[in-house]
């Protein structure tokens, strides 16, 4: 177990404080409670950040059980669309007049900019254990379908309001709205239009920090 390793990113740290700092405030000064729910949002996208980097050390080792490493990677599916998720959360941007618009936009944006930086060390650490076993073009294809993943439980939390643990308290509602997504497309565009629009920004901002980060690393 000493291998076992979570380095938490140091780039996330500064953005969290400011999170953190700003929620107290915004208590303090206007007695707003409203925006507090976005710390809780914070922890939730450390789970899959969490459970990504022992997965990755978990690979490596000689021997691993891999029932598992499977029911470590089912669980971090459920998890990871909360990482990027926070960025939803803009659409609260005005709601509380009696605070300051740009005070909440900071807030807002250190939280969710927090969460997306999770993400992607989240799901590089997955891209890692699935490119050790497969060639660049399936691990590329892999990677493309989690993404779509991720993206479509972010229209799940956001617009039907279901959390990553209704899989196993609320299972019948889940799947029973997923399949009316699916069996009735006319009546659901919203959830194509959304899901597409997520996948999009995830595939772009991805690339583009993980090509920032490679670049540095050399």
């Amino acid at each position: 177990m000493n291998n076992y390793r979570i380095n938490i990113p140091k780039s996330i740290i500064p953005l969290i404080i400011i999170a953190v700092v700003l929620s107290i405030l915004r208590v303090i000064i206007w007695g707003k409670f409203s925006f507090v729910y976005i710390l809780w949002n914070i922890l939730l996208a450390f789970i899959p950040f969490i459970i990504s980097s022992l997965l990755l050390s978990f690979s490596k080792a000689e021997k691993f059980n891999k029932i598992i490493f499977v029911i470590g990677i089912f669980i971090w599916i459920l998890f990871i669309p909360n990482a990027p998720y926070i960025i939803t959360d803009f659409i609260h941007l005005g709601e509380v007049r009696a605070v300051p618009l740009i005070f909440d936009v900071f807030l807002l944006f250190s939280s969710a900019t927090a969460g997306l930086i999770l993400g992607f060390y989240s799901l590089f650490n997955i891209e890692q254990i699935i490119r050790a076993k497969n060639s660049p073009r399936i691990t590329s294809i892999i990677m493309s379908l989690i993404l779509l993943m991720i993206s479509f439980g972010m229209y799940l939390g956001r617009f039907l309001r279901f959390n990553s643990w209704d899989i196993f308290i609320n299972h019948l509602s889940v799947i029973k709205n997923i399949w009316k997504i699916f069996s009735e497309p006319s009546g659901r565009i919203e959830a194509y239009l959304y899901t597409l629009l997520f996948f999009l920004f995830l595939v772009l901002s991805y690339k583009s920090w993980k090509y920032s980060n490679i670049r540095q690393n050399q």
